[in-house]
């Protein structure tokens, strides 16, 4: 029973023994052979990175530029349409007062001839009330 394997055999100064080892070789070998490099080969001369940033600025630049132009045309469309609706409101305004006007004068007309034709019937009052007053409040003329 005091039969031991050879894992449990291993005591730490052994295995701070072989940790070392492993940290000496490590420390040998050249950087080169531990890192692994994705990069593709490049003739000489080209620079493709500064030709992507080239791409990527005037991209950008083109970006932004449609981008202002497109506010520019939603600005002035806003513009047309607020001067539109405003032109309308103007427009259905001046013909509301044309309206009342109109309807305006054909009180009055009627009013007068109203007056006119009683007065000539031979009633001898101007106004169309009971007291004489008409429709503005006014009393009637003096004769």
């Amino acid at each position: 029973m005091s039969e031991k394997t050879g894992v449990d055999m291993i005591s730490r100064r052994r295995m701070l023994g072989v940790f070392g080892a492993g940290v000496a070789f490590g420390i040998g070998t050249p950087a080169a052979v531990l890192t692994v490099s994705d990069a593709e080969a490049q003739t000489p001369g080209v620079e493709p990175r500064q030709g992507q940033r080239q791409d990527q600025r005037s991209d950008g630049t083109q970006q932004r530029q449609d981008r202002r132009t497109d506010a520019t045309e939603q600005r002035q469309d806003r513009h047309t349409d607020r001067t539109s609706r405003r032109m309308a409101r103007r427009k259905a305004r001046r013909e509301r007062a044309m309206a009342r006007q109109e309807a305006r004068n054909k009180r009055r007309l009627a009013r007068r001839t109203g007056s006119a034709a009683k007065s000539a019937k031979g009633t001898g009052t101007t106004g169309t009330g009971t007291t004489g007053t008409g429709t503005t409040g006014q009393a009637p003329a003096r004769q």
